[in-house]
């Protein structure tokens, strides 16, 4: 499930992910099991010259015996548009 949204996130346009990047976290409700998972997942910029974003996601519910959190991140490099000699 977390891995999914992540892909998801993964598969936006570059101009989407930049968009995205700094922005307020994307949040869903899952029922999972008949349990609520709360998911969200934070774009943020890799590095100063925004050349990759970091797409990191977070699942929290409840379970049996505790609170669980899963947390799972990537990095995606975003193509820099420059002149084309074309």
């Amino acid at each position: 499930m977390l891995a999914g949204k992540l892909e998801a996130v993964r598969q936006l346009p570059a101009q989407e992910l930049a968009a995205l990047a700094g922005g307020p976290a994307l949040e869903w409700s899952v029922d999972l099991a008949g349990e609520q998972i709360s998911v969200e997942v934070v774009v943020a910029w890799e590095d100063p010259i925004h050349s990759a974003v970091r797409i990191t996601g977070h699942a929290r519910g409840p379970s049996t015996w505790h609170h669980q959190h899963l947390r799972e991140s990537i990095r995606v490099a975003i193509a820099q548009s420059g002149s084309d000699d074309a």
